[in-house]
């Protein structure tokens, strides 16, 4: 176990918790923990033995969002706005461009910021006490175009409207309904961790080129990246995995994936 700028990083099996860790005051996310954010999941992607990642919080909440307390240091200025926004955007690429799946475990509030970061991993499973709000209304700011995209994505146009014109908070069943959650679970952590078992048996470059190829079709804010899709289907169709699937489909047995 690791700590960085009041964030934990935890390994087993291939699967690595990365837990906002600032309990007693629901977790919010300075701007040194943005910036800690992108560096921890860019150093993610070049571990081999990577399976997945749960992105939680310690305690009662996911985090209350973006830390406003620091905002007069960090956002006192328009150019220092934009530069936030940046470093938002940064951590949230991050997180989608991690080739494995990530999945966000929401308990409490998951508020701001914090509906950003987990918007940015291919799943939210969220407790029933869990509460989601993204009020940039209340504060005079707007959403980067990235954030809102992934919002779209999610919910559609009218309910992300809705979401960001009201400011009004919703509950786990509202998220599961407007299609912002996934699944709803009492322990969300153990649900994750039950989640990457069910699919430890199928192949890594199968699932990291279809994310890839899934992410570039949902982001409708930039072009579509026609190399790096040849990239990732070039990569599987060369891979040791691609051999091994082959031979296991013709000699009736299970495929034994590496990643390679």
């Amino acid at each position: 176990m690791t700590t960085v700028d009041g964030i934990r990083i935890e390994r087993a099996d291939g699967i690595v918790t990365v837990r906002l860790d600032k309990p007693e005051r629901h977790n919010p996310i300075s701007f040194v923990m943005w910036q800690s954010l992108e560096a921890i999941f860019r150093d993610l992607a070049t571990d081999q033995s990577l399976r997945g990642v749960i992105l939680t919080g310690t305690g009662k909440s996911f985090s209350a969002g973006a830390d406003i307390a620091d905002f007069d240091e960090t956002r006192g200025t328009p150019e220092q706005g934009i530069d936030y926004e940046a470093s938002v955007d940064a951590a949230c690429d991050a997180i989608a461009a991690l080739g494995v799946p990530v999945i966000a475990a929401i308990r409490g509030y998951c508020y701001g910021g914090a509906c950003n970061l987990a918007m940015a991993c291919d799943f939210r499973f969220v407790s029933p006490d869990a509460r989601f709000a993204i009020p940039a209304a209340k504060l005079s700011i707007v959403y980067s175009a990235r954030g809102m995209t992934r919002l779209v994505s999610l919910v559609g146009v009218s309910e992300a409207k809705r979401i960001f014109f009201t400011a009004n908070a919703f509950d786990a069943d509202r998220a599961i309904a407007n299609g912002f959650a996934d699944e709803r679970a009492d322990d969300p952590v153990a649900a994750a961790s039950a989640w990457f078992e069910g699919i430890a048996h199928l192949a890594p470059l199968s699932i990291a080129g279809s994310k890839a190829i899934l992410n570039m079709a949902a982001m409708t804010d930039r072009p579509f990246d026609a190399a790096l899709t040849h990239e990732v289907t070039y990569r599987a169709l060369t891979s040791a995995d691609y051999q091994e699937g082959r031979a296991a489909f013709g000699e009736k047995r299970s495929p034994r994936f590496t990643g390679e």
